[in-house]
């Protein structure tokens, strides 16, 4: 794969409400205070990691774009936008919804529409929609760099989002994927489900790094296992795959990784097939590791860029977890620094086996 370079991000998320801002936090230590939601069908309550404000979606929108294209953006006529997502047609549904007494088959709405009024209100020369469960945002990626490395395009602007969807709400809950406690830990042997967070990410892609990049994307791969249709197969061996296929896509070998982030859902099947495909991967020496969703909650389809763009920002200031000591994989119970330039394999596992890895590296001086 042709290495490209995340030129600049943006990050709305329950840490902060901006990329520095999150970052701080995340150094800190400090989980950020989860709201609560009603299950409807057990009437109880459920941690939700949502963003402060009341900024509209395009508002949200808006400021990404224009955090990330720099002050001055000139023509975006050479930019290809990607927009990537799990949520929006439902949350769209469920406003029209209220407001005219139920659901009417003309209330359909796209992710494509969504799109393509950024797209002319921006100036894009294209625009292109994702929702692969997951790993929306690490597909959106993938692809970017993918149409960059053809000539296809100069740049590309991957934005992703994930809204509070009483559905994806309701429904995580109704299959008991919804951690009742509220302590989302990842690997832990009594691990007792996820915790959902609000999220509104953005990136620019290109072939140059510019005057400060995040980092580089040196490589990836994604795949979708089809031998069930919820979870991948949990002896590890597609994910195993997925990653090393993903490291070959970046001409390196496992031996050279210095870090990896795991997906760790804190579900049973997810945890479990992450554990045995590192293992398969990496055997008894593994890197270290680190989880970053307890801290940001489960962006779903946003997590691909949320948790990259955490992760490349702070690799002196990773933050350790309190049950290291029990959990399935080494995680750190020290706060965690790695050097600027070390090789990350970034995990993205989602709902449907559809699996995704990113082989990323920040770039000497790049640290803030």
């Amino acid at each position: 794969m042709t290495p490209v370079y995340l030129q600049r991000g943006a990050l709305h998320s329950a840490l902060g409400a901006d990329l520095c801002a999150a970052n701080t936090a995340l150094r800190s230590g400090a989980k950020p205070q989860a709201s609560t939601v009603l299950l409807h069908e057990l009437q109880e309550p459920r941690p939700y990691l949502a963003v402060a404000g009341d900024e509209s979606l395009d508002e949200h929108f808006d400021r990404l774009l224009r955090e990330t294209l720099g002050g001055d953006p000139g023509a975006t006529d050479d930019c290809l936008l990607i927009v990537a997502s799990t949520s929006l047609d439902i949350d769209e549904l469920e406003a029209l919804a209220a407001q005219q007494g139920g659901f009417h088959p003309s209330h359909s709405t796209s992710l494509d529409l969504l799109a393509e009024r950024l797209r002319v209100r921006f100036g894009f020369a294209d625009a292109f929609t994702l929702n692969t469960a997951c790993t929306s945002a690490a597909n959106g990626l993938l692809y970017g760099a993918r149409m960059l490395g053809a000539g296809l395009y100069r740049r590309a602007l991957v934005l992703a989002f994930e809204t509070p969807s009483a559905i994806a709400q309701q429904g995580f809950g109704a299959l008991g994927l919804v951690s009742p406690s509220g302590d989302y830990r990842p690997f832990h042997p009594q691990r007792d489900g996820l915790v959902l967070g609000e999220a509104y990410a953005a990136t620019l892609l290109a072939l140059e790094p510019g005057p400060a990049p995040l980092a580089r994307l040196l490589g990836g791969f994604s795949a979708c296992d089809t031998s069930s249709l919820t979870n991948t197969r949990e002896d590890g061996s597609h994910i195993e795959w997925v990653m090393r296929e993903a490291l070959r896509s970046a001409g390196i070998d496992a031996a050279q990784i210095d870090l990896v982030k795991p997906h760790g859902t804190a579900t049973g099947a997810n945890d479990r097939a992450e554990s045995n495909g590192v293992r398969l991967l990496f055997g008894e020496a593994l890197p270290p590791l680190c989880v970053l969703k307890p801290w940001l909650g489960h962006t779903l389809g946003a997590c691909g860029l949320t948790e990259t763009l955490l992760l490349v920002e702070n690799l002196a200031h990773l933050p350790a977890c309190d049950y290291a000591m029990d959990a399935l994989l080494p995680l750190p119970d020290q706060p965690l620094a790695v050097a600027e330039c070390s090789l990350l394999l970034a995990n993205f596992f989602g709902f449907g086996g559809n699996n995704a890895s990113l082989v990323l590296q920040r770039c000497a001086g790049d640290a803030p």
